[in-house]
């Protein structure tokens, strides 16, 4: 690097940048549903990047129900949120200042930037469950918060779990649960698309009508009012199941397991019934058999573009359809997991950080 690109860089790193700095840390490991104690909110000047890294102002906040899991002291496949961390969370943002070559100001970006306003990364993929790191977003694929949802590794997740592990042939049946959250949207529809018969499942009746209505589901079911859900499954699949998607585990996958077809495939994306439960004393964990056997998502990082691009094709034909539920304000992101744990989005809940740049959908 010569000597006027080194001291370009370095001014750019030490110049000011407007506002403060705000964040919100874990405070304890919550035992059970997790409450507004177990987080902490601070604000600072915001922080100025190093040698090898950008400063990006966060604009969208994904909220998954991972983060829950994340919370206990011993998580699966992915680092632990240590006390006093900031908490986990994938964003889009705008780079402000950058001293990694790679990035320049005004990109925007997804990566791991978590519950903040403002955050630092490498752009390498310095957290071990993000082999791919910083992505550039195109704008020109959609709205930049779908880089968070249907574009991002909600709609990533549901589309190499179908494609990939599931396989579809036209005319099988398919069924999914949650099937009105982030991942449960996307893969039912890319079902419909490869010709299937696609079966929701939901906890209301309200989610129901958006499954069937909005993202064009042959049938849905509220396993919160069938009093046998496995005859509510075999009801609206009488020739069995032979794909299904399981974001839930429990008693629901359990019933669905009673109407698998002999060589049905199962893709196992989350325990969500588990998150919250507490075994002796201590959080629930993830037993090693169903780390072995859980889809994870990064181990087709190298064909993350291709997926996007896939989705971005099916989005712009109007061939895919989303929900995004806002959540207004860093300031309510406790709230807007604890809610998200209790069933109470439809579609992918994100947070709004900031606002978009300008001329930017």
């Amino acid at each position: 690097m010569n000597k006027e690109v080194s001291e370009i860089m370095f001014a750019q790193a030490n110049r000011s940048v407007e506002g403060r700095h705000r964040r919100w840390l874990l405070a304890r490991h919550p035992l059970g549903r997790a409450t507004r104690d177990d987080f902490l909110y601070v604000e600072d000047t915001v922080p100025m990047p190093p040698p090898g890294k950008y400063l990006a102002r966060v604009i969208w906040l994904s909220i998954d129900p991972k983060q829950r899991l994340l919370m206990n002291p011993t998580p699966r496949n992915v680092e632990l949120l240590p006390l006093y961390g900031v908490m986990y969370g994938y964003a889009v943002g705008e780079v402000l200042v950058s001293n990694q070559p790679s990035f320049k100001a005004g990109d925007i970006v997804n990566d791991i930037l978590g519950w903040q306003s403002h955050s630092i990364s490498d752009g390498t993929g310095h957290y071990v469950n993000n082999p791919r790191g910083t992505r550039k977003l195109n704008p020109a694929h959609g709205p930049i918060s779908t880089g968070v949802g249907v574009l991002g590794h909600g709609g990533l997740t549901a589309y190499f779990s179908v494609m990939r592990e599931l396989k579809p042939r036209s005319g099988e049946t398919m069924l999914v649960s949650t099937a009105a959250g982030n991942v449960g949207q996307v893969a039912g529809q890319i079902g419909k698309i490869l010709g299937c018969r696609v079966i929701g499942l939901t906890s209301t009746d309200e989610k129901c009508r958006v499954v069937v209505e909005e993202f064009g589901y042959d049938a849905c079911i509220n396993y919160k009012t069938e009093p046998d859900l496995r005859k509510a499954i075999r009801r609206e699949a009488p020739n069995g199941v032979d794909m299904y998607v399981d974001n839930v585990g429990g008693w629901i996958a359990e019933a669905a397991s009673k109407t698998l077809n002999a060589n049905a495939r199962v893709s196992i994306i989350g325990i969500m019934t588990q998150y919250n439960a507490v075994v002796g004393n201590k959080p629930w964990t993830w037993p090693e058999a169903q780390v072995r056997s859980q889809f994870i998502i990064h181990d087709y990082h190298r064909e993350f573009d291709a997926g996007t691009e896939a989705l971005a094709a099916w989005l712009q034909q109007g061939k895919l359809r989303y929900r995004e539920d806002i959540i207004e304000g860093l300031e309510n992101a406790p709230d807007a997991l604890i809610d998200l744990q209790a069933g109470g989005n439809i579609g992918k809940r994100i947070v709004r950080v900031g606002a978009n740049p300008p001329g930017i959908a």
